[in-house]
């Protein structure tokens, strides 16, 4: 076996589960950030606006930080809308 895809697999879904899944996505100047987070709420904090685009270059930096062999990421905000993301 080369690869173990279904560790890389739990690796990253265990990330995006803790890090990013059912948070408010904000980018770090949103006014928003200091008193969401001041009453506890789950704010994930970007660097640039947060496009699915930008998602999916996150989840990218990710895997790849990790070492893992990521070509491109694919994100899903609905059933017919997704961007793709493959370091470039």
């Amino acid at each position: 076996m080369v690869c173990d895809f279904q560790r890389h697999q739990r690796l990253v879904k265990t990330w995006v589960d803790e890090t990013i899944d059912h948070k408010m996505i904000l980018r770090r100047d949103d006014p928003l950030v200091k008193p969401l987070q001041d009453m506890g709420e789950p704010v994930f904090v970007v660097d640039s606006n947060p496009t699915v685009e930008n998602i999916a270059k996150i989840i990218f930096d990710f895997a790849r930080s990790q070492g893992l062999p990521v070509e491109s990421v694919k994100v899903w905000e609905t059933p017919t809308s997704w961007a793709t993301y493959d370091g470039e």
